[in-house]
């Protein structure tokens, strides 16, 4: 979860303060040497600076590092053993990020062992309206070959990394099919699919939601209005696929869905010891949506369905502001999560750059994780990840379309809506090993607003 939004918080101005202070001492310590711009030692020392300041495991930094390495073999040396997400990152270093399959090239992917020890490799996941559903690429789709090397968990990596910079990918699908993708940026609708489903008399509405922004706006409000028309009585969210996004829109649907009043405390941050704790209402949260799209509350309670339950769909790529979704809205109706345990990606980042100085430091920025999330309740700290309330293994069976009534965690979804579970207990558990998931690469990926430490002002808070 990423910090966003339009307005700086009294939280964020005391920070901002204690910031400016500490900058100002710095600048005025006779003893702190004035390295030469863009040397390690300069990046080094800033990275640091700015570490002791937001950092949330701030007391476990080294007194005095090695300033001399090299800034991504200093980052990894100061992290605390418990981060798993924070980031150093300069765009001109592609092994400072995580360049994606998806974000390239519409779609993603896995290699796995079957139970006869034959290794396939199958898309998970291709972004709707891109040219590779276009072509015929489809969730299920089995690839035999990759640039016209078979792929294996040894070198897919290799092969989606050289595709990426070739800005070319050609796929040879077991049906004989070829396709030539070339690489373009792929921005995803967060919303991939609503439809309703009727089974045993109940209406049922099903949303594939992918990420939390608030260009979704005007979609989400497309859907819900459509399950009202259709007189939808349950509701089954999936996220297995959701990295995360805008904490401000996890507020938006969890409002839509549970009967909240706007002075409902939705979310509580916990930092480091220069961070006051900060419960925040969902009005508030609301409101940090980005420009163009602001939510009014009464916008969100006309999308609101007549249901007491829900059912959200996770996989172990379900993370951060998705994660949070289900934790935040169990204080006030009943989730029912069906899948498999999700990333554990608890806590909130925001950039930090310096925008007015960006050439003495070569264009690198910081992504610390900042705060601990938690619920209403002070319920939260899942750093291994949310356990799903019914396990189920969407590789228990051939992967399938989002949103078909015979993949295994819809069709669990819909045998406890209408009283008619599996009888088999064979989806909790499969056959399959997954050697390599390209999807492993969004996991590590976080989109924060730009929130510049000192010559810009920190804006709220995205869980990405």
């Amino acid at each position: 979860m990423a910090i966003s939004g339009k307005k700086l918080s009294i939280f964020f101005i005391s920070w901002l303060l204690l910031a400016l202070q500490f900058i100002a001492c710095r600048k005025s310590d006779p003893e702190k040497p004035d390295y030469p711009a863009g040397s390690n030692e300069k990046i080094n020392s800033w990275v640091l600076d700015s570490m002791r300041v937001y950092y949330y495991w701030q007391n476990t930094l080294p007194s005095n590092p090695d300033i001399s390495k090299d800034p991504l073999d200093f980052f990894s040396s100061i992290k605390s053993s418990e981060d798993r997400f924070s980031k150093l990152i300069n765009p001109i270093l592609p092994e400072s990020y995580y360049p994606s399959l998806v974000h390239n090239f519409g779609f993603d992917l896995a290699i796995y062992r079957d139970s006869s020890g034959e290794t396939k490799t199958v898309v998970t996941l291709v972004v709707p309206g891109t040219i590779p559903e276009r072509d015929g690429l489809k969730r299920g789709s089995i690839i035999l070959s990759i640039n016209q090397t078979t792929p294996s968990a040894v070198n897919a990596s290799d092969l989606i990394s050289t595709s990426i910079k070739q800005r070319k990918i050609v796929l040879k699908l077991e049906q004989g099919e070829e396709l030539i993708l070339g690489a373009a940026i792929v921005a995803e609708n967060p919303v991939y699919k609503y439809k309703m489903i009727s089974s045993a008399g109940k209406s049922i509405a099903y949303l594939f939601l992918n990420s939390f922004e608030g260009r979704s706006k005007y979609d989400l409000q497309e859907a819900f209005s459509y399950f009202k028309q259709n007189n939808a009585t349950e509701l089954i969210l999936d996220l297995r696929y959701n990295p995360g996004g805008d904490v401000a829109m996890s507020a938006v649907m969890a409002a839509a869905i549970a009967r909240v009043q706007p002075s409902d405390v939705f979310i509580e941050y916990r930092g480091n010891k220069n961070a006051p704790l900060r419960r925040e209402n969902f009005a508030s949260t609301i409101t940090n949506i980005s420009a163009g799209y602001n939510f009014r509350f009464e916008e969100i309670t006309s999308m609101r369905l007549q249901i007491k339950q829900v059912f959200i769909l996770t996989g172990n790529h379900t993370a951060s502001a998705a994660e949070f979704l289900i934790k935040g809205l169990r204080p006030w109706l009943s989730v029912i999560q069906i899948g498999q345990k999700t990333l554990g990606k608890d806590m909130a980042s925001f950039q930090i750059k310096e925008n007015g100085n960006a050439h003495t430091l070569a264009n690198w920025s910081i992504e610390p994780m900042v705060f601990k999330l938690f619920n209403s309740n002070s319920e939260g700290n899942y750093p291994t990840g949310l356990n799903p309330d019914i396990t189920v293994d969407e590789f228990s069976e051939a992967l399938i379309p989002f949103g078909d009534q015979a993949d295994p965690l819809i069709r669990t979804a819909i045998g406890r809506i209408t009283g008619k579970p599996l009888k088999s207990s064979s989806l909790s558990q499969s056959n399959i090993h997954v050697l390599f998931d390209s999807r492993d690469m969004i996991d590590q990926i976080s989109r924060p607003i730009s929130a510049t430490r000192v010559r810009a002002q920190p804006k709220g808070l995205t869980n990405r």
